[in-house]
């Protein structure tokens, strides 16, 4: 067998390994990150010559999409619009690879909606695991009603309780509600701006410092329970829930 073929054998979906597909226009790059990301355990496709990703998205259902920011022909916010046409728990993740590393473009990526932004250049490992950490699943259903799980968090949100093991970590209503948000979009920053309007609504007359006084109280009360360092600060960004990084 050829290694061309062998390398198409390598990136098939095999069973419940989770999806990949990568929109790169460099061919050696994409070479060498389809290699990392087989060899990690990921099923890994790539564009057809002349496909539209919309349509190799429909075609592979992935459950992420590893995209060149700067690919031509490609609308950030078209891409963006589809995958939020799918329910929150089918909706693939999106991580941008740019050669930009400006504030303003990584503050732009993340307002119109992507999951993770990557500079060029990046190491392979340390891309690995943050991709692993964008796909790590959160949700479960069970028979009692609808749970979000995140690291030691369980979140009852038929109950409005939140527990770390067998115990209750009090939070006030909006301290529940803040955190109920980012449980469900996990290692995703958001501004303060973005969690004003998804969280207390875009008609709420409170300011950003309302966001800082909730997170400082949630991440309080979860450091009662060892858990204070989920709720992390990304300086002249905003907030996100993360696994604690070293």
């Amino acid at each position: 067998m050829s290694q061309a073929a062998q390398q198409l054998e390598a990136s098939r979906p095999r069973g419940d390994a989770r999806r990949i597909l990568i929109v790169e226009r460099d061919p050696d790059s994409e070479r060498t990150l389809q290699g990392a990301l087989v060899r990690a355990g990921f099923s890994v496709t790539t564009l057809f010559s002349g496909e539209d990703v919309l349509d190799a998205i429909d075609r592979d259902r992935p459950h992420l999409i590893m995209l060149d920011w700067e690919y031509p022909g490609i609308v950030a916010s078209r891409l963006i619009g589809h995958l939020n046409g799918e329910l929150p728990s089918e909706r693939a993740r999106l991580m941008a690879l740019s050669l930009f590393s400006s504030e303003h473009h990584i503050v732009s990526g993340f307002e119109l909606g992507l999951d993770d932004y990557v500079v060029r250049p990046y190491s392979l490992p340390v891309l690995v695991a943050r991709v692993r950490a964008v796909l790590r699943p959160t949700r479960i259903r069970s028979n009692r009603g609808e749970w979000v799980e995140f690291e030691k968090l369980r979140m009852d949100l038929s109950d409005l309780r939140l527990m770390v093991g067998e115990h209750i970590v009090p939070l006030r209503p909006m301290e529940f509600g803040l955190l109920a948000f980012l449980m469900h979009h996990p290692e995703r920053v958001f501004t303060r701006e973005q969690l004003l309007a998804r969280v207390w609504g875009r008609s709420s007359t409170v300011d950003a410092r309302a966001v800082d006084v909730n997170i400082q109280r949630t991440r309080k009360a979860l450091a009662r329970h060892g858990c204070g360092e989920y709720l992390q600060t990304v300086r002249a960004f905003g907030y996100r829930l993360a696994a604690v990084r070293s």
